[in-house]
C-alpha cells in the first residue's frame, strides 16, 4: 500500500503543523484478506494525529493512496446496523427544512449502495449516485438508483453539469474527511452549485469523539478529524458558507454541516456561531486537549490489559466480534495479537476473510455456537445492545461480553 507523510494541513496549506497523538502503527484498517492474498506482506503504518496551529484542523499525518483503498473497499452502507433508518430522517430533514425544488436532482457522491438517494427518490426527487467501487453501482442500479461508477474529479463535474443540469441538493456522507485533496473536491462541487443548491455532508465530528472517547475511528482511511471553526474558514476561503449544523449519534458522535454559496438565497443558521463558540471555549483547536485525550486512551487500555492477564490466566476462550475497520485499531493499539481465536461478523462479504495483520480468521456470528467461547469483546462496540439482544442464547448458556469502550464494561447473565 502506498502511503506518504503530509507536512502542511490540508484546510489552510500551513506547515505550522505538529503531532499531538500516537496511537499503534497499523496496516490500513479495511485491508482484510482471502485466502488466496493471505501471505501478503501489510505494511504497519504510522497512526498519528497532527494539529495544525494556524487554523485548528486535525488531520492523519501518513495519507494512504485512495483509489487504492476504494477500488478494493469492502463495505455496503445498509450492512451497518441501524444506518437505513438514519438515512431515512436524513432526507427527510433536508426534505422539510430546505425544500428544494420538488422533482430537483439529488447528487449523492459516495453514494455506495444508493440507500440514501433511494429515500430522496421517494419524495420524487430525480437522482444520481457517484461511486468508485467496482460492483456497488450495479448493486445500486438494482435498487433502482441510477449510478456512475467513477471517481468524482473534474471531467466527471463537466459530464454531469451537461448531461444532466445542475443538482437542487448535492450530497456526500462520510467522504469528506476521507478525501485527501479537498480543495480540489469542494472546487468542483461548487462548480456544480447556483445560489439554491445546497451541499451537505456528513462526517464523524472530532469534538464527540474527543468526548466519547471514540478513539477508535481513527484510523488511515479517515484523513480529515473535524470541527466546525477550521471547516467553517475552510469554505469562507472558496467563496461558500456553512449554513446549518446537526449533531447525530452515528458513528460515534457525527455532524451534518449543510453549505451554499456565499450569499445564497437560505439564511445562515445562529447554531453554527454556537458550535464554532463551543469548540473555542473547551479549546478544541488546542494541544492541550489532546494531551488529556492521550491520558484518557491510556488508562482505558491499561484497564483493559489488566483484565486481560486474569483471563489468560484462567486459560479462557476469547473471540472478537466485528471485522470492521474500527477494530483494527482497537485490537492493535490494545494489543489484541494472540489472544483472539476468530472474529465474527454479520457481513456477510467478510466471512472467510483474514483481518489486516493479524490475519485472524473472520466467521459467521452462528460460529459462537458451534466453537463456543468465555468471553466474546464486542469490537463494534457501538452496536453492542444490538449484538446482544441478537445473542441473549450466548449469554444464557453462561457466556460473557466484554464492551472495551468508551469504558470498559463485562456483561453476564
Amino acid at each position: 500500500m502506498k502511503y506518504y507523510q503530509r507536512l502542511d494541513c490540508r484546510l489552510c496549506g500551513s506547515k505550522k503543523i505538529e503531532s499531538v497523538l500516537k496511537l499503534s502503527s497499523t496496516p490500513p484498517a479495511d485491508s482484510f484478506l482471502s485466502e488466496e492474498r493471505l501471505n501478503s506482506p501489510q505494511e504497519k503504518i504510522p497512526l498519528e494525529l497532527y494539529l495544525c496551529k494556524d487554523c485548528g484542523n486535525t488531520q492523519i499525518g501518513h495519507v494512504i493512496d485512495g483509489e487504492e483503498v476504494y477500488l478494493n473497499y469492502i463495505y455496503e452502507t445498509s450492512s451497518t446496523l441501524g444506518l437505513g433508518e438514519h438515512f431515512k430522517d436524513c432526507a427527510a430533514d433536508i426534505m422539510n427544512k430546505f425544500k428544494p425544488r420538488k422533482g430537483g436532482l439529488v447528487l449523492d457522491i459516495g453514494s455506495n449502495d444508493g440507500i440514501l438517494l433511494k429515500h430522496f427518490k421517494d419524495y420524487g426527487m430525480n437522482v444520481l449516485g457517484v461511486d468508485p467501487m467496482p460492483g456497488i453501482a450495479e448493486r445500486a442500479k438494482e435498487n433502482g438508483v441510477q449510478t456512475l461508477e467513477a471517481f468524482f474529479n473534474l471531467d466527471l463535474t463537466k459530464k454531469i453539469r451537461e448531461e444532466h443540469g445542475l443538482p437542487s441538493v448535492i450530497c456526500s456522507n462520510n467522504l469528506v474527511a476521507d478525501t485527501d485533496d479537498l480543495f480540489s473536491f469542494v472546487s468542483n462541487v461548487k462548480k456544480l452549485m447556483d445560489e439554491r443548491t445546497i451541499f451537505f455532508f456528513e462526517s464523524f465530528y472530532f469534538y464527540l469523539q474527543v468526548k466519547n472517547n471514540v478513539w477508535d475511528f481513527t484510523y488511515h482511511e479517515h484523513y480529515s478529524y473535524f470541527t466546525i471553526k477550521p471547516l467553517s474558514k475552510f469554505f469562507k476561503k472558496l467563496g461558500m458558507e456553512i449554513i446549518d449544523v446537526k449533531t447525530n449519534l452515528t458513528k460515534g458522535g457525527s455532524f451534518r454541516a449543510t453549505v451554499q454559496l456565499q450569499g445564497g438565497i437560505r439564511q445562515v443558521s445562529p447554531n453554527v456561531k454556537a458550535f464554532i463558540k463551543k469548540e473555542e471555549e473547551e479549546g478544541f483547536q488546542k494541544k492541550k486537549v489532546f494531551k488529556k485525550y492521550a491520558h484518557q486512551i491510556q488508562r482505558g487500555k491499561t484497564e483493559y490489559l489488566d483484565f486481560m492477564k486474569t483471563l489468560k490466566n484462567g486459560r479462557k476462550k476469547i473471540v472478537g466480534y466485528g471485522a470492521c475497520a474500527t477494530a483494527t485499531t482497537l485490537m492493535y493499539h490494545y494489543e489484541m495479537d494472540g489472544t483472539l481465536d476468530y472474529l465474527v461478523d454479520d457481513f456477510t462479504a467478510k466471512h472467510n476473510l483474514y483481518s489486516p495483520g493479524m490475519k485472524i480468521p473472520v466467521y459467521p456470528s452462528d460460529e459462537i455456537y458451534n466453537n463456543k467461547p468465555d468471553y466474546i469483546i464486542i469490537l463494534a462496540w457501538r452496536y453492542y445492545k444490538k449484538i446482544i439482544d441478537r445473542h441473549t442464547k450466548f449469554l444464557e448458556s453462561g457466556g460473557k461480553f466484554v464492551i472495551p469502550l468508551p469504558k470498559l464494561k463485562i456483561l453476564s447473565k
